[in-house]
């Protein structure tokens, strides 16, 4: 997946209400399953390698997926998908991605990558790996990410990321770069 172009899919609503959110909500658009696959296939270029989607929200699995990674898949998409781990993936796709939002409400331990975000609605990297060990999780790739408000990085979630990094050589530091660059 390293280096390949992705067509970013953004469901509407959230169940999860993060205050410090950065999708846009104020664009609302109604569309199937097929519409939205019809969309991803247009954008793609069919002379990819590889034809990839990311399916992120708000909260994706808040909807019934699998009807539109069927639709995707008929178009040989591979299947990205970004959620809070507040409820377990039921359909397979092919790169998870994990984001737990609340200790107390994260059950989807297992995936591609985790991204821990210091401070994101008050919680600390040590309320995450308290609620689920480094041991009780099964992640390839382990990141903290320091905290954006308002599309900028939060200095001291910043710190706490490299001082976490230094002592714990399994995690590595993931940012939010879109932010800089005026993208999604």
């Amino acid at each position: 997946m390293r280096g390949s172009q992705m067509c970013f899919v953004r469901t509407a609503g959230c169940s999860v209400g993060c205050p410090s959110c950065d999708t846009d909500y104020r664009r609302q658009e109604f569309a199937t399953d097929e519409q939205i696959a019809t969309r991803v296939d247009q954008r793609t270029p069919r002379e990819a390698r590889e034809r990839w989607v990311w399916i992120t929200g708000g909260e994706p699995t808040d909807h019934d997926l699998a009807p539109l990674i069927a639709a995707l898949r008929a178009r040989h998409f591979s299947i990205a998908l970004a959620t809070s781990g507040h409820r377990p993936i039921a359909t397979a796709v092919d790169w998870l991605s994990v984001s737990p939002h609340d200790p107390a409400k994260w059950v989807q331990t297992s995936g591609q990558e985790m991204k821990i975000v210091p401070g994101l609605n008050g919680f600390s990297i040590q309320d995450f790996r308290s609620a689920h060990p480094d041991e009780e999780t099964d992640f390839r790739y382990r990141y903290v990410q320091p905290l954006s408000i308002g599309k900028q990085e939060d200095p001291a979630s910043l710190r706490t990321c490299l001082e976490f990094v230094k002592a714990n050589p399994n995690w590595s530091l993931s940012r939010q770069d879109h932010h800089y660059w005026n993208v999604a």
